[in-house]
C-alpha cells in the first residue's frame, strides 16, 4: 500500500467522522493545505455561556484542491439571568451538551491568485439549539502575497438554506478579509510566530418565510446585518520535518456596526501541518 494511499485513506476516514457534527469558525482565507487541529474554547453568546472541544482538518493532494471538515462537542452550556428590579440572580441550566454543528467542504484553486470554496453545514444534535437548518455555501476567494511573510486574502460568500417543516430561512451574503503575518519566521524549518486577523461582514438579503401561515403573514422580520472578527497568535515549531503549532485566539462571533456586540469566544488549539 503506497504512502499516498495510506494518507488518503486516513483523511477519508477522518472526514467521514468530522462530517457528522461541528461548529463554524472564522478562519483566514487560505490556499489548500493539509493539517489537523484540536482545541478547546469558551463562548458567550446571547447571555449563554458554553464550552466546546473542537477538531478540524484539511487534506490537499495537490496545491489546487483540498477537502476539509470541522466538528465540535459541546461540553456544557448554561444561562445567567439578572433581574435588576430586585437584585435576584438566576442561573438556568439549559442542559445542552453533545455534538454541535458540522462543516464539510472543498477548495478548488485553479489559479495561483484565487479559487472557489464550497461547503455544507449540517445541523447540530444535542449540542446546539441554533442553526438547525442545512446550509450550502459558495465562496470565491482571492489571495495576494504582499511579501514572503505576509499574505492578504479576500472572499465573497453566498449561503442558502434547505426548507424544513415548511420553514424557509432567508439567503445570506458575506464579505471576508484576512491578513496572515509571520514574525521571526524560519522558512527552512517552518517555525516561528504567526498572527492571523479576520474580519467578516454578513447580511441576510431575504426575509425568512413560514409556509405554515397564510401568504400575507409568511414573511418574518428577521433581516440581519452584522460582523464577526477573530485574532490568532500562534507559535510554530519544527517537528519530524513538519510544523507543529500552539495558539490562542479571540473571536467576536456576533457584532453590529451600530450597537454593542453580543458574542465572544476565546480558546486555545494545537495544529499539525503536513505541508510547507
Amino acid at each position: 500500500m503506497s504512502v499516498f494511499f495510506k494518507n488518503t485513506l486516513f483523511f477519508v476516514c477522518f472526514f467521514g467522522a468530522a462530517s457528522l457534527f461541528a461548529r463554524e469558525t472564522v478562519s483566514p482565507v487560505r490556499a489548500p493545505g493539509s493539517f489537523v487541529q484540536f482545541g478547546g474554547l469558551a463562548e458567550l453568546h446571547d447571555d449563554v455561556y458554553s464550552a466546546d472541544l473542537n477538531l478540524a482538518g484539511e487534506f490537499a493532494p495537490c496545491n489546487c484542491f483540498s477537502i476539509y471538515g470541522d466538528f465540535a462537542y459541546r461540553l456544557v452550556s448554561y444561562e445567567w439571568d439578572t433581574m435588576l428590579h430586585d437584585q435576584v440572580h438566576e442561573m438556568v441550566n439549559l442542559q445542552v451538551n453533545g455534538l454541535n454543528e458540522s462543516y464539510l467542504g472543498m477548495k478548488v484553486m485553479p489559479f495561483p491568485f484565487g479559487g472557489v470554496d464550497a461547503g455544507w453545514r449540517f445541523p447540530p444534535r444535542e449540542g446546539g439549539r441554533e442553526n438547525r437548518f442545512h446550509r450550502f455555501g459558495v465562496s470565491p476567494f482571492g489571495i495576494y502575497d504582499f511579501s514572503r511573510n505576509m499574505v492578504f486574502g479576500m472572499a465573497a460568500e453566498y449561503f442558502t438554506f434547505l426548507e424544513e417543516r415548511n420553514f424557509q430561512p432567508g439567503d445570506e451574503f458575506g464579505l471576508k478579509g484576512s491578513v496572515s503575518w509571520k514574525f521571526l519566521w524560519d522558512h527552512d524549518a517552518y517555525s516561528g510566530w504567526k498572527f492571523d486577523y479576520v474580519f467578516l461582514y454578513r447580511w441576510r438579503v431575504q426575509k425568512s418565510r413560514n409556509m405554515n401561515l397564510e401568504k400575507k403573514y409568511r414573511e418574518m422580520d428577521d433581516l440581519y446585518r452584522g460582523f464577526k472578527m477573530r485574532v490568532d497568535a500562534a507559535r510554530y515549531f519544527a517537528v519530524l520535518g513538519k510544523s507543529f503549532g500552539v495558539a490562542i485566539f479571540y473571536e467576536m462571533n456576533r457584532g453590529y456596526l451600530f450597537g454593542m456586540e453580543t458574542g465572544h469566544t476565546i480558546g486555545v488549539y494545537s495544529r499539525f501541518e503536513f505541508g510547507k
